[in-house]
């Protein structure tokens, strides 16, 4: 019984994967590569466990992708301080708890990049409206869920998925294949 679960499990994330773009990925790490030379922010937002996934993005990116004498990545997950989010999501509103923070830290030209599976957290809506607002790059990453997030983020990479897992599993090989084609720009470079 696991062993058919497995197969299908394995099957609908090999499937998905297939699915994306290679054109909007490129697209994407070209977002982030700019970001990091001009010296711009990266804010990365998720909610539950594509929030644990933002995390991980940040640690790959501001310690993975250095060497020696390169630049650093200016890439923050606004969902890791528990203390703000739990005070704005009590004081004031959930739907805010991103979308206030940008408007403490965020400017234009910084990159924002979302994680969700449904597309749409009123939160996470809140934040790339507001990012769009003052001239930031927003871009989600989806499930295929047609959330509102893919419609208003000015690039969308659809996860043809509606399985949580495949498509948080997704969140992070995308991660994964940037930060290191990233570390391994920052080796030649270096070389």
């Amino acid at each position: 019984m696991m062993q058919k679960f497995y197969d299908n499990y394995n099957g609908s994330l090999i499937e998905a994967l297939h699915a994306i773009d290679p054109q909007q990925l490129s697209g994407l790490t070209d977002a982030i590569d700019r970001a990091y030379q001009n010296g711009n922010q990266i804010f990365i937002l998720g909610n539950g466990g594509s929030a644990a996934c933002a995390s991980h993005w940040v640690c790959d990116f501001n310690k993975g992708v250095n060497t020696p004498n390169s630049k650093r990545m200016k890439m923050y997950s606004l969902s890791d301080n528990t203390s703000i989010v739990s005070a704005l999501g009590n004081d004031i509103s959930y739907n805010d708890i991103f979308s206030y923070q940008l408007k403490n830290f965020a400017a234009q030209e910084d990159l924002i990049i979302c994680l969700s599976v449904s597309g749409k957290s009123p939160n996470l809506i809140s934040a790339v409206e507001y990012g769009n607002k003052i001239g930031c790059n927003t871009y989600s990453i989806i499930g295929d869920y047609e959330g509102e997030l893919g419609r208003i983020s000015k690039h969308a990479i659809i996860v043809k998925s509606k399985n949580y897992g495949v498509v948080e599993d997704i969140h992070l090989i995308i991660n994964h294949m940037i930060s290191q084609y990233m570390k391994e720009k920052n080796e030649q470079q270096a070389g």
